[in-house]
This record gives structure tokens, sequence and C-alpha cells, in this order.
């Protein structure tokens, strides 16, 4: 019989999964038609970059459809992923409340509708509907559950480390494929998986060819894919270390 992950192993890397933020935020459809009866729509296009640090944001923004990177660049140019988001998610709320411009990078990793809340309306849904406020609150709140998950991570973890987390926490554990391995739900390109991890991109080439050779990963058609014993064995520390 196959050594499946128990309830609390899913639930420790789970954790993870929030910090990649790139599965759909849960929200109710009762919010989804106030959002969508009270904005305005912008569509952008896979690869756009269309905010920069600076930049006076028109309101609160919602992601109906397609995927967001939110980053910073170093004045060498090296980049640095705080979030990937998803379809339900939020973003903008801090420059919206505190009046002041963005500090980050918005660009568009797929073809991406966004719903436009301007500041007026924004102020007045957080007064007038709590499910709104709601949402809100709990979008904000994770994020900065995140934030501090990534301030810990760079802090106490080395980049091997950050990295094998990260391929865990996109582990598609409902097929195993061959016996023992687990696909990725989300592919990334080695440029990406260094400004998540904070690494350098020839670093991360090192670390992705030291964790194939021992047997953490397998490379098929330039797709990642992680063992099911090394899935097993970053849940259980991080369900140990009640991470």
């Amino acid at each position: 019989m196959e050594d499946m992950p128990t309830k609390g192993e899913y639930s420790a890397v789970n954790i993870w999964e929030k910090a990649s933020l790139t599965f759909p935020s849960p929200i109710s459809g009762e919010v989804e038609k106030l959002i969508l009866a009270n904005s305005s729509r912008l569509h952008v296009p896979a690869k756009k970059v269309f905010h920069v640090p600076g930049d006076a944001l028109n309101g609160v923004y919602y992601i109906v459809d397609g995927r967001t990177r939110h980053y910073m660049v170093a004045m060498d140019g090296t980049e640095k992923t705080l979030y990937t988001l998803t379809a339900g998610w939020f973003f903008g709320e801090t420059p919206c409340s505190l009046h002041e411009p963005t500090g980050l990078y918005s660009m568009a990793e797929q073809d991406t509708t966004i719903a436009v809340i301007p500041p007026e309306v924004y102020n007045r849904l957080m007064d007038e509907s709590k499910a709104f406020r709601d949402a809100i609150l709990t979008s904000y709140s994770r994020k900065m559950q995140i934030l501090r998950h990534e301030v810990e991570n760079l802090t106490f973890n080395s980049c091997k480390d950050r990295l094998k987390r990260l391929l865990c926490s996109v582990a598609d554990t409902s097929t195993l494929v061959d016996g023992k391995w687990y696909n990725l739900k989300v592919h990334y390109t080695q440029y990406e998986i260094s400004t998540i991890v904070g690494g350098a991109r020839v670093t991360v080439t090192k670390l992705l060819n030291e964790l194939c050779a021992e047997g953490f990963l397998r490379i098929l058609n330039r797709r990642i894919q992680v063992s099911q014993a090394s899935y097993l064995q970053v849940a259980r520390w991080l369900e140990e270390h009640r991470y």
C-alpha cells in the first residue's frame, strides 16, 4: 500500500500553497456580483507590466480571471516576487487606503481581466457591505500572513530548503505518475523560481540539478516532478514543527 499523506501533512503543506498564492481565493458569488456591478474592466494581455513603482492606482483591483505577479526590483536588476495572484484575489488595498502610489511592479502572467473599484466606491462598499468588507480583510490578512512566512523563510531557511518547499507547495497530490512522482500544479520557468525563492538563476539551476541527483525531483519534457517520498518528508517536517 502506498504511504499516503495524512490530513495533518496536507494541512502543513497547504500553508505553502497559500504562500505561493497561485490558487483561487474563495469568494462568494454574492460578493463577486457586487464587485462586478460597481467596477470597470481592465483587460491586460499576458506578459504586460501594467503598473510600476510610483504609479497612482485607480482604486482597488479584483482579479476576475487570469493571473498577476507582483514584485520588486533591486538596483542591480534582481527581481523578488512577493506574490502571484489568481481569480478571486484583491490587490491595491494598501495604496488606496493610504492614498499613496504603489511600490510594486505588477505584471499579467496570463491574459487577465481585472475589475477596478474606484476609491469612492470602495469606501462606500466597505461602509455598507459586511460581506465585501470581510472579503477585503480576508484577502489583505492572507497576504500579510504570506509576507510574514516569507520573512521567516528567507531568514531561517537556505535557498535549497526554500526551493524544496516551493516545489512541494504546488505538487499535485491527486495523481501519482509511474507510482512515485507528483506533477506540479503550476509550471515555473527557472527564472520565475529564482524570483520566488530569492536566489540567482545560476544558483537555482545548480540546486535543481542537485535535487535531481538526490532523487527529490525529476525533469521530464522540461517539466518538474516531485517524488512522493520527498513530498512526505517535507510535509512531516512542517507538521512536526507546526509551521
